[in-house]
């Protein structure tokens, strides 16, 4: 009997080994991931902030006096030029954030979320949204179109 309760202690203090080495695993792997969002909290990414954008030549992206979508980090913009400029509306609907379709055809920005419609100058034309599109700096440098992106949750 003397064997059998020192080998049920050996089993004993080894199942119990191996459960403080996981539970000090599940502490370790626990604690780096809050150290993490910490560490990106503190510093978010590059996308987090304000930044510019080279779209490229503008002649390839939008002829004089016309429109277009394009979609850059995530968030589909439409460019209208003139001339040497072009204007820039941010495609998210100002009433709760859904994503607008263009109709060229019926010269509106439609949300298809609440029913809501923006002109092709991105000011609201039909309810639920009162607050026009927002505008995106751009920016012409040597032929090529610069779109600022905004920092995240900026108006």
């Amino acid at each position: 009997m003397g064997s059998h309760n020192k080998d049920m202690e050996h089993t004993k203090l080894g199942r119990t080994s191996r459960r403080t080495w996981l539970v000090a695993i599940g502490m370790a792997v626990g604690a780096a991931s809050v150290l993490r969002a910490v560490h990106l909290y503190l510093q978010p990414t590059a996308p987090a902030h304000g930044h510019s954008v080279d779209l490229g030549p503008l002649d390839a992206i939008v002829q004089d006096g016309q429109r277009k979508v394009v979609s850059i980090e995530g968030m589909n913009v439409l460019i209208a030029r003139t001339g040497l400029s072009a204007v820039a509306l941010d495609l998210t609907c100002t009433h709760a954030g859904c994503p607008l379709h263009v109709r060229e055809d019926a010269k509106r920005i439609l949300c298809s979320c609440h029913g809501g419609a923006f002109d092709l100058d991105g000011q609201p034309v039909k309810a639920p949204p009162t607050k026009p599109l927002r505008v995106l700096q751009t920016q012409v440098i040597h032929g090529s179109l610069f779109l600022r992106i905004p920092a995240r949750g900026s108006a």
